[in-house]
């Protein structure tokens, strides 16, 4: 999987990075609770979720991505600028409860707060030195709390394929895809310079 990983290089970051914790005092839930507090998070325009993982074999800084929605009239629907919590894809309120939906399936271990919590700048978010984050961190914020999913890396690639198909946005699943592109897992059909400003 190694040729594949520079394929899609954006802007060059630190190499070594840590993401902090987005809430305090989160409690660990069981399977079932974690898919009922995930199903029931208000989907409004202050809901967003945001992957994030730095691979240490990582030649370039992967940037977090995050979904956050907006109506279907706001022009940043369908675009993905880079803001200070990482790249954002805006999408329609379907597609987020189409994430939460595949969030809220067995198999990956969540803890959540009351707190409703900001997510941070990515810049707060790397060093200068140690290695990069173990696994992939999923944030999940609205207005009932926040609630954080991690998933080994030797199950990114499994745990993530059933996200595309919550994704109608078009620019969003690009973006998607193309994380899990440079994660070094299979994407059929997913085109590399569909949307070259991203590189």
């Amino acid at each position: 999987m190694k040729e594949n990983r520079g394929r899609i290089k954006r802007r060059r970051f630190l190499k070594g990075a840590v993401l902090m914790p987005v809430a305090t005092l989160m409690e660990t839930l069981p399977e079932t609770s974690s898919e009922a507090w995930l199903l029931g998070c208000p989907v409004d325009q202050a809901t967003a979720v945001r992957f994030f993982y730095n691979p240490e074999w990582a030649e370039y800084f992967h940037f977090p991505l995050v979904f956050r929605v907006v109506p279907v009239v706001d022009s940043r629907l369908n675009t993905a600028p880079m803001r200070p919590e990482g790249r954002t894809a805006y999408i329609a309120h379907e597609d987020m409860k189409g994430i939460l939906r595949a969030l809220a399936r067995p198999g990956t271990s969540w803890t959540v707060s009351s707190k409703v919590e900001l997510l941070d700048d990515f810049h707060t978010m790397v060093r200068h030195l140690g290695p990069g984050p173990a696994v992939l961190s999923i944030d999940v914020v609205c207005s009932k709390g926040s609630a954080r999913g991690n998933v080994e890396p030797a199950k990114i690639c499994k745990t993530l394929a059933p996200l595309d198909t919550a994704l109608k946005t078009p620019r969003a699943l690009w973006e998607f895809q193309a994380l899990r592109f440079n994660y070094g897992c299979k994407v059929p059909g997913f085109k590399v310079g569909a949307y070259p400003e991203s590189r």
